[in-house]
């Protein structure tokens, strides 16, 4: 249970952004023009806008012009106002939204002598819809100097989650309901800072782009006033909002979080898997990986209640912004969490001991040639009672049955007792059901988690039948070679195998009826005698041994040409085929479901 806990705050960090809040407002818009010393392009700015229907007022205010900036606008239809100095273009903006009367506001450079009716349009259409708060503009033009060397670099370290291509430019439009909640700069920083505010707030922010448009080039001086005021705004919002506290203070206490967690996972992996830590090597280093973790956790439980009590804006947007900073840094909490978490995921407790001892995947990597073999991760297993009425059914999944090399169906005998393996119960991928006697005989108990790699330990002595047949895809390739079908419902064969713990040379047992393949089944052989029937009944007996290799048996019977050849397989393994020793028989052919009536005398087995 423990271990889902990460994996679900992965998704509650990962879906948080997520939500649909369009809702469509007031489509009439007021345009605020502010302008100096603009002659040149003030007339075009004018005639464009009013071409725009949604645009029902136009304000214009002259901040201090000294050429023919007013003259030329007061023959205009629109709201002029005049700024008897230069105050700024922050000032002139506050000026014109005094005077605005509709709720959705577009501000314009006055020095745009080519924009057009459609550029207009596009800055405006997503306030209109309802898609958006707040809509800034990027235009086809390499990002100036101030924006590249100032304005991009402070944002991307205090404010992260603004990933603007043209965060300074000064062509956007805001709902009035938003921007009489804010200060606006009298500066050049007024445009960065009502991006900056919107932000704080939570409102829906989308860059336009509005393709080429020509702007006047400011000089040398303009722009080292604009990079001052434009540095001076990101720093003082850094401030207002706690993101120098969340960059500095917080996040040095959150990088020594991740550094306690690691040490208490290096001295948790040095218990378990390295070889040359000692156990008070690694129980030092889980505790003052413990200490630094508990001391950095409260820290960092502090500085967030102070933040969260001492900023301007809404607790959900500061905890947005939060993990927009350090997205990077809380996953790998999360994941330095769950590693922890899943190395102590099997504790054991009995009446005088707590036993920990991590239960891991075990990842297969198959170099055999044959088909439908690959990678495959396998385990842990969890024992658990078999269902009601199912006392010779054991329910293992396929990840468990390849690790004893049998199929669904086989037979397996634990102790002389035989059960049917059968597949897991749907959701049960990692769960083994199997009778009380069988555990008992196994020494495994409900609730034990067994590894993959001790899983066929667990059954060794224990016998298998395992059941081979014919496929149709077998038989239409071989068909074509041969003059005499196969039955594929009445011709199988079953093979004894026991699982031990002593890795011999793996052999291959490939049975042919008819030149037909009808299955193989690989183990290895002893130095001993193979006995062999049809139909149940006792046909020959063969020895065979490690360098035995080709046809070990050969038969007719009934107009059947019965073939039994044994090659080595290049691998080595724990399963043996069983010998006359053993409780099973090594290979049993069955054929038309006929049974042949030997004479010669032999201990009767399964």
């Amino acid at each position: 249970m423990l271990q889902v806990i990460p994996i679900i705050l992965i998704i509650i960090v990962s879906l948080l952004y997520f939500g649909d809040k369009s809702s469509k407002v007031n489509d009439t818009v007021s345009v605020v023009i502010p302008a100096f010393n603009e002659e040149k392009s003030i007339k075009h700015v004018i005639d464009t806008v009013k071409q725009v229907k949604s645009i029902t007022e136009i304000i214009v205010v002259d901040d201090g012009s000294t050429d023919k900036t007013y003259d030329i606008v007061s023959k205009e239809d629109v709201v002029l106002i005049k700024h008897k100095i230069n105050k700024g273009k922050g000032s002139a903006m506050k000026t014109g939204l005094k005077k605005v009367t509709n709720n959705i506001i577009l501000f314009l450079d006055a020095d745009l002598s080519e924009i057009n009716k459609k550029q207009v349009e596009s800055i405006i259409r997503p306030i209109i819809k309802g898609n958006a708060d707040i809509t800034k503009t990027k235009f086809k033009r390499e990002a100036g100097r101030v924006t590249e060397l100032t304005a991009k670099p402070l944002l991307q370290f205090f404010f992260p989650e603004l990933s603007f291509e043209q965060p300074l430019s000064g062509q956007f439009a805001a709902t009035k309901n938003f921007l009489d909640t804010i200060d606006l700069e009298k500066d050049y920083g007024v445009d960065i800072g009502i991006v900056l505010d919107a932000d704080a707030r939570g409102m829906r922010i989308h860059e336009v782009d509005i393709g080429n448009i020509v702007h006047e080039m400011s000089s040398l001086k303009e722009l080292n006033l604009m990079a001052n005021e434009v540095v001076r705004t990101i720093v003082d919002r850094a401030i207002n909002y706690g993101r120098l506290t969340m960059v500095d203070d917080l996040g040095s206490s959150i990088r020594m979080e991740i550094m306690g967690l690691s040490l208490i996972t290096l001295g948790i992996f040095g218990l378990f898997f390295i070889r040359f830590m000692t156990t008070w090597m690694s129980s030092f280093i889980i505790i003052i990986g413990l200490i630094i973790s508990i001391l950095y956790i409260i820290k960092i439980i502090k500085m967030s209640l102070r933040i969260y009590g001492q900023s301007k804006v809404s607790k959900k947007q500061i905890f947005k912004s939060f993990i927009h900073m350090h997205f990077p840094i809380v996953i790998s909490i999360i994941i330095l969490l769950l590693l922890t978490v899943s190395l102590v995921g099997s504790v054991t407790i009995s009446s005088n001991q707590i036993s920990i001892e991590p239960a891991s995947k075990n990842l297969i990597i198959s170099t055999s040639p044959e088909p439908h073999k690959g990678v495959d991760v396998r385990g842990p297993y969890t024992i658990e009672n078999a269902l009601e009425n199912e006392e010779q059914l054991i329910r293992l999944p396929t990840s468990a049955l390849s690790t004893l090399q049998s199929q669904y169906g086989d037979n397996i005998y634990i102790n002389h007792e035989k059960y049917q393996l059968e597949q897991s119960l749907e959701g049960e991928n990692d769960l083994i059901r199997m009778p009380e006697l069988a555990r008992s005989n196994l020494e495994v108990n409900p609730g034990d988690v067994i590894r993959d790699s001790d899983f066929k330990t667990k059954f060794e002595n224990t016998q298998q039948v395992k059941n081979i047949k014919v496929d149709e895809n077998t038989l239409d390739k071989n068909l074509n070679n041969t003059t005499i079908n196969v039955d594929i419902n009445h011709t199988n064969a079953s093979v004894g195998t026991e699982i031990k713990s002593q890795q011999l040379p793996e052999k291959i047992l490939t049975v042919y009826v008819n030149d037909t393949e009808i299955g193989k089944v690989l183990a290895s052989v002893t130095n001993t005698s193979y006995s062999i029937y049809l139909n149940e009944g006792y046909s020959d007996t063969i020895d065979l041994n490690s360098n035995t290799h080709g046809v070990i048996y050969n038969q007719t019977y009934k107009n059947s040409t019965i073939e039994v050849v044994l090659e080595d397989s290049g691998a080595n393994t724990t399963t043996e085929f069983a010998n006359d020793d053993s409780y099973v028989k090594f290979l049993n052919i069955n054929i038309d479901n006929v049974t042949i009536n030997n004479t010669t005398t032999t201990t009767q087995k399964d």
